[in-house]
């Protein structure tokens, strides 16, 4: 059975917790995936010691071994098509259980915080997507796009968004300008002191924010700390979840006839 406790492992890759330089959490990040992808591997082969190879019709042009990976090709004769059924039910299940246990936990967390009325997030939110973009999306069903457009507002350009945070503004830049064009918003039911004029009305994502640890923080949110406990557990999540999609997607389709 998959344990979280592959977190346990990875957390000791870091000599803190406190991974603020993207460059550094990249790295971090790219060791956690292949530590975590290398314990999927082993728990796969593990399942499939007890199997023994029939050596059927095939053998000799498809396979000449079992199988080291579960999204490989197989006879559908192969007795491993079974090893790669349970591989995916355990994908689907004990695997997929067990992050969301996770992610609660990593959410629960986030209690021990509270927001210090900065208005960062309300005056400097950002998105890979163009309003245009936006607009499209919630037309075709997004909720996440309907409540941000419904919500926030485009700057005029870059320079205007920059004027109002600057420290901020550029580690936001400096994140994605390398993988993606990104836009800035802003709300406009600020008052002067930078309150919400609507707070009670305010859309869930506002209520759920910060929902993501892995997210770029400004010095003066109060959620930072937050961040700095959870980071290296939300990349291994991070990892986990990426690598089960992965492999769901690839068994499945080698078990398809």
């Amino acid at each position: 059975m998959f344990t979280f406790n592959t977190y346990l492992r990875v957390k000791a890759l870091t000599k803190d917790n406190l991974i603020q330089n993207e460059e550094k959490k990249k790295n971090i990040y790219r060791e956690i995936f292949l530590k975590i992808n290398d314990a999927f591997l082993m728990r796969f082969n593990s399942e499939k010691k007890h199997l023994s190879c029939s050596q059927c019709k095939n053998y000799s042009t498809v396979c000449k071994h079992s199988p080291k990976n579960p999204t490989e090709k197989l006879p559908k004769d192969c007795i491993y098509r079974f090893w790669q059924e349970k591989c995916l039910y355990e994908l689907e299940t004990t695997i997929s259980n067990s992050i969301i246990k996770e992610i609660k936990k990593i959410n629960q967390l986030r209690n021990k915080y509270t927001c210090q009325k900065c208005a960062a997030c309300c005056k400097l939110a950002s998105s890979e997507y163009s309003y245009e973009q936006l607009k499209e999306r919630a037309q075709n069903g997004d909720i996440f796009s309907k409540q941000f457009i419904s919500i926030f507002v485009p700057y005029k350009n870059k320079e205007a968004a920059r004027k109002v945070y600057p420290e901020f503004f550029d580690l936001l830049e400096t994140k994605y300008k390398q993988d993606e064009q990104i836009y800035f918003y802003y709300c406009p039911k600020l008052d002067k002191n930078d309150l919400c004029t609507d707070y009670e009305n305010r859309p869930d994502i506002c209520r759920d924010f910060p929902n993501n640890p892995l997210v770029i923080f400004p010095k003066s949110c109060g959620y930072r700390q937050w961040q700095d406990e959870v980071d290296v557990k939300a990349l291994t999540i991070h990892a986990m979840v990426e690598i089960t999609e992965f492999y769901k997607e690839k068994i499945s389709i080698a078990l398809k006839d």
